[in-house]
């Protein structure tokens, strides 16, 4: 590599070592954004959002989406990062997809094949609603998305993601070769403002009307990008020690502004709390404050040396949750929704804690079985192929 690259002598490990001691605390920043999801769709089905205590608050956990896709960005694109600073090589592209692939697929098309049986309407969907959730497209339009299934929006979206990420990658490597260090941020940069000329496109009708092109990735790579430029910085801690020291010296200062701007963001300047279509203004403000949030949440963990947190976040039980937050995720809602019928509960009928506490009490053990019986399995397998 040229010279933008860390010679041979300058401790190469360091990412390597640094990605291992945070990898722990990460996964407990995962199990916050599952259950964050879970928090906001049990005061959804309550009809909790927009009348009772902290309708703000509960209506805006759906940012644990942001925090996914943040954490996507940072842990996916590490090994490219590290590439460009000549600290590795990355994954092939069949073994990025056959890990992918195990990693979403197995437990997915569990849910996909059981739902029905617990939920009468998924039972009834159109086979265009199948088709959509089979090719990985529900996030795409509405009526595409499966009864009982409406969060795996964003799993369409991750894999829009994990498809386009080597190709993105392999430009950004081809944009940065021979040049600083800084053309890789600047490129990322460029890939944030795109996301936010594919949303003024949408905003002004330029785009076909139907279809939901905000929860797709053109319109979510600005989220992805935040984890990326993470990436950045710790797989060059030399070049952006600056940078680095200040986010490892002051975790509760960036804590301190997240917690800031979810105060904001809770109010209606984030938009209605309930279906009401906001307005762009709202829904701009909205965007760009979950990426910010999310951004602020998950630096002191990606980059920085321990925080006050690290101990909780790392804890056995926070790892634990972290580790089965992908079936936490999937299994919540067709789990909550049968809870609530079986108790005859309609939309929008009370029993929050009712419906918060019954779905985790069975959705926990559940993903349990998922992790044992099928992800871990699938992994294993997919790392014996691919070594």
């Amino acid at each position: 590599m040229t010279a933008l690259n860390a010679p041979a002598h300058s401790r190469p490990a360091r990412p390597a070592e640094h990605a291992a001691r945070h990898v722990r605390e990460l996964e407990g920043i995962r199990a916050l954004a599952a259950l964050a999801v879970v928090l906001t769709h049990a005061g959804f089905m309550a009809g909790t959002i927009g009348r009772d205590v902290l309708p703000g608050f509960v209506a805006r956990m759906d940012i644990g989406v942001a925090i996914f896709f943040v954490l996507s960005g940072f842990l996916l694109y590490r090994p490219y990062a590290m590439f460009n600073a000549g600290l590795g090589v990355p994954p092939s592209l069949r073994t990025f997809a056959v890990r992918r692939a195990a990693r979403l697929v197995p437990a997915w098309l569990c849910v996909l094949v059981i739902t029905p049986l617990l939920w009468r309407e998924a039972r009834e969907a159109p086979w265009t609603t199948w088709l959509a959730n089979l090719a990985q497209l529900q996030g795409v339009k509405q009526s595409w998305i499966m009864p009982g299934l409406a969060q795996l929006w964003s799993l369409s979206t991750e894999v829009m993601f994990y498809i386009a990420l080597p190709g993105v990658a392999w430009v950004v490597a081809r944009v940065v070769r021979g040049r600083s260090p800084r053309t890789e941020l600047l490129a990322l940069v460029g890939l944030m403002l795109s996301a936010q000329g594919f949303r003024a496109l949408d905003a002004l009708g330029a785009l076909p009307p139907g279809y939901t092109w905000l929860q797709t990735l053109p319109g979510t790579l600005d989220w992805f990008c935040y984890g990326m430029v993470l990436a950045c910085l710790t797989a060059r801690p030399g070049r952006w020690a600056s940078i680095t020291s200040v986010i490892r010296h002051s975790p509760l200062a960036l804590w301190g502004l997240a917690a800031c701007l979810m105060w904001i963001l809770t109010t209606r300047l984030a938009g209605p709390y309930d279906l009401s279509q906001p307005t762009i203004g709202e829904q701009t403000f909205k965007h760009l404050g979950y990426g910010l949030f999310a951004l602020l949440a998950v630096t002191p963990s990606a980059v920085g040396g321990g925080n006050p947190l690290s101990g909780f976040l790392a804890s056995p039980v926070m790892r634990y949750l972290g580790q089965t937050s992908y079936a936490i995720f999937l299994w919540h809602l067709p789990i909550m929704f049968a809870l609530r019928e079986s108790r005859g509960f309609g939309l929008f009928q009370g029993h929050f804690w009712f419906t918060l506490l019954g779905t985790l009490a069975i959705t926990v053990p559940v993903a349990s079985l998922s992790w044992y019986l099928v992800e871990r399995p699938a992994q294993a397998f997919a790392r014996r192929h691919t070594s």
